[in-house]
């Protein structure tokens, strides 16, 4: 009898020190959330590479603490290649403008693109070795693109205008095992800090654990001289000496060298002069959609085992036909989350793409299970958000490259200009992100309810629950008429 009881004991203590472990982390990231005011936020940090551009908000600001995530924007020339890098942290990146190509490297998938092998040429000269590597997948403008945890990838602007970016890293997620610091690994190149914000305490942990005495003298010497050598470069591989990669990767010095990029300048986003050579078969984004369209069907009877080498990272969400939610004279809104994307459900987000009309509303309504980030991608227009305590703590106009941050449960609204509409994008920190409309609860709700609640008259209820537009887009000139 006393086995059994131990047991269970020993079972209910362990799942109480996961329970603990697991919502630390949380209770951390909510006690950052007592936001009295919110404030616009603009990228505080940037990086030039020889091909493109990095901007970083401060994953310090209240407002970004309370979401628990971290954002980049990049710009990337035509021809300029973003190095292959990945983190801790599930990615959402959104489109802006342009076009290009992006490569994962997916562990354990084969390399399904390949060449054939070619002849000998006349001359004698060596056959070159034909390259293979996996899928590549073409992305455009509106596009929203889930890249998991831990996930290398690189991006390629094959396009004649810059490529530009806005990326979500979620640092509180359950996949990141870390802490809530923003990291991002490369694998070459000698990038520049993206964060420094957040990199000034790591270095100088770094730099005291380096200055104590060596415990052994006979193996002083060369642990300085390794030492030195592996100061050079910002990869994850420049902190290995070349002659340790050389016998890891069966290769010459001078290639193990080059692989730590120790005086590379170029930083994060490299021009390839001639354009990148990939294999690329004609027609790929036709079949690509065909493809993907397939993979939705079956997505609920596929496991992930299944699925994870072919599955479906991208979905355009701007296009109008892709509207979830339209009114001719104020605008549309279109939502991807796990059940339009299914690995959103593996990143735990999703997100929004809203295009208001000149004057047009999103009337009030509140994010149930999520923190959202509104980023403007064009126009003008006024963002008003109010606290349990009926306060509003944001309430100022919004142009674009700006961002907004809503948290759960904060009711929010938004208006394009009189000049130009509104258009932005909302990351939501839940794949099956619910919103709940003030409008439609009034509707819900029994007319003496609302009576006895606002002291209105009957015909006062009648009008507030049949009157106006049915959905939660509203322009005012359409509501007066309608009145």
């Amino acid at each position: 009898m006393s086995k059994p009881f131990l047991s269970l004991l020993s079972l209910s203590l362990l799942l109480f020190t996961s329970t603990c472990l697991a919502t630390s982390s949380e209770f951390d990231r909510l006690n950052q959330c007592r936001l009295d005011n919110i404030n616009a936020l603009e990228p505080d940090h940037r990086v030039e590479s020889e091909a493109g551009l990095t901007e970083t908000w401060n994953p310090n600001h209240p407002e970004l603490r309370c979401a628990g995530v971290s954002l980049i924007r990049r710009t990337i020339d035509p021809n300029g290649l973003h190095l292959p890098s990945y983190s801790p942290s599930p990615q959402l990146i959104y489109i802006i403008q342009g076009k290009g190509v992006i490569g994962l490297t997916l562990p354990g998938c084969p390399q399904t693109y390949e060449e054939p092998r070619s002849s000998q040429s006349r001359q004698g000269s060596r056959q070159q070795q034909p390259d293979s590597h996996q899928k590549i997948r073409r992305f455009r403008k509106g596009d929203i693109i889930a890249i998991p945890s831990g996930i290398p990838y690189w991006t390629y602007n094959n396009g004649d205008e810059p490529l530009v970016a806005i990326s979500l890293l979620d640092t509180s997620n359950i996949a990141n095992q870390l802490d809530s610091t923003p990291r991002v690994f490369y694998l070459g190149g000698n990038p520049e800090v993206e964060f420094p914000e957040t990199q000034e305490e790591q270095q100088e942990r770094h730099q005291q654990r380096h200055s104590l005495p060596v415990g052994r003298r006979g193996g002083q010497h060369q642990q300085e001289e390794e030492s030195e050598e592996q100061k050079d470069g910002n990869s994850v591989l420049s902190g290995f000496s070349s002659e340790f990669l050389a016998q890891t990767f069966n290769t010459e010095e001078d290639t193990a060298k080059r692989l730590r990029s120790p005086r590379d300048k170029r930083n994060q986003i490299v021009r390839v002069e001639g354009g990148l050579r990939i294999i690329n078969p004609e027609g790929q984004q036709e079949e690509e959609e065909e493809e993907e369209e397939k993979q939705r069907s079956e997505q609920g009877r596929n496991g992930l085992e299944e699925t994870i080498c072919s599955l479906k990272i991208h979905e355009n969400i701007a296009q109008p036909a892709r509207a979830d939610l339209y009114n001719p004279r104020a605008g549309r809104i279109s939502t991807a989350n796990s059940l339009t994307l299914p690995i959103l459900r593996y990143l735990r987000l999703s997100a929004e793409y809203v295009r208001l009309y000149r004057n047009g509303i999103y009337a009030p309504h509140w994010n149930i299970n999520a923190n959202s980030l509104l980023y403007v991608i064009r126009g003008e227009g006024r963002v008003r958000i109010v606290n349990s305590q009926g306060n509003a703590v944001f309430d100022n106009k919004v142009r674009k490259g700006q961002l907004v941050v809503v948290p759960q449960n904060f009711v929010v609204a938004e208006q394009a200009g009189e000049e130009e509409g509104l258009e932005y994008l909302v990351f939501k920190t839940n794949d099956r992100a619910a919103v709940s409309h003030v409008q439609q609860v009034f509707r819900a709700t029994p007319a003496d309810v609302l009576a006895n609640a606002f002291g209105l008259r009957q015909r006062q209820v009648t009008e507030l629950k049949l009157s106006g537009n049915r959905g939660p887009l509203v322009h005012p000139q359409s509501q007066s008429q309608s009145n």
